[in-house]
């Protein structure tokens, strides 16, 4: 059986990597004592994969995996066991069934949204709303490593959404939609970098994935049973 999996990464554990992540949770896994199966081979590995990958320093309520199970365990129980060693910061939200015969869940996404906070300067923090508005109106070039080495790219098509609420005089929220498939996606670094240069200013930010939308515009999971 398979069985999807939603969990959240909080500010204690902002700076454990995506790669140390799944670490974690193999590890957790066999803490657990679940019935994880395994590939075949010299060299076997618990049959699971990882919705996407999750920039260091970044939170998210949003953090997918799937898992195919090598006897019946009810989703819940599956949560309850895994949380009981999971480490302080990570937590399974959500837990259910699907089909072997589903496509993955990377081939389902299409976008992620995200909270950025930002603090800054009383003078400076008036401004962000207007060079928002102002970068979003044209191209937005920034330099992305690709494999053919460091190129300029104009990151625009993908920065789907972003609307700026001014919260008081040094604190603004940036709730920024970028896409996230598996031909391409936008980092929201890339964005506040680009947003960094057109304002002029270095602020202090932190960035939050709140949810991931499939690509009927409906929030994941996208197939329950």
């Amino acid at each position: 059986m398979r069985i999807i999996a939603r969990f959240t990464k909080s500010d204690a554990v902002r700076f454990v990597s995506h790669l140390d992540i799944q670490r974690l949770i193999h590890r957790a896994f066999r803490r657990a004592g679940l019935p994880i199966a395994f590939s075949k081979g010299f060299n076997p590995h618990p049959l699971t994969s990882f919705a996407s990958a999750l920039s260091v320093g970044v939170t998210s309520d949003a953090e997918w995996f799937d898992v195919h199970i090598a006897e019946n365990i009810e989703p819940c129980e599956f949560a309850v066991k895994l949380n009981a060693v999971l480490p302080e910061g990570f937590r399974i939200e959500q837990a259910f069934k699907a089909s072997d015969d589903k496509y993955s869940l990377t081939a389902f996404m299409e976008a992620g949204e995200y909270r950025i906070d930002v603090s800054a300067d009383e003078a400076d923090i008036t401004r962000i709303q207007g060079c928002v508005s102002t970068l979003l109106d044209g191209p937005i070039i920034v330099q992305k490593k690709t494999k053919s080495g460091i190129k300029d790219v104009d990151i625009r098509p993908g920065v789907l959404k972003c609307n700026v609420d001014v919260i008081d005089d040094t604190h603004a929220v940036l709730n920024v939609t970028t896409s996230l498939t598996v031909s391409g996606s936008v980092n929201p670094d890339l964005f506040l970098g680009a947003l960094s240069k057109a304002w002029c200013k270095n602020a202090d930010y932190s960035i939050h994935r709140t949810c991931i939308y499939s690509k009927d515009g409906l929030y994941m999971p996208l197939y329950q049973q």
